[in-house]
């Protein structure tokens, strides 16, 4: 079914690095099933946004941030 949609930017940033990885053939199905994905979540308690302040990044299983990595977005900076 085609439809006009306003999407988040993080949304629409998640269903892009979907299709890029190879895990969706279309943007379409990348978002259709991260919809279906928080569907499947709703008994799970969201988890908090922020945090003394501080904006919490989402948690992605499998991805490990290092000391080195953050060095290197601070000379980046």
């Amino acid at each position: 079914m085609r439809t006009t949609l306003d999407i988040d930017p993080r949304v629409l940033a998640a269903a892009r690095a979907r299709v890029n990885a190879g895990e969706n053939k279309s943007l379409g199905e990348a978002v259709s099933d991260l919809a279906l994905a928080g569907l499947s979540d709703g008994d799970r308690a969201a988890s908090p946004t922020d945090s003394n302040g501080l904006v919490l990044l989402p948690i992605t299983p499998g991805h490990v941030v290092t000391d080195e990595m953050v060095a290197d977005a601070l000379l980046d900076e």
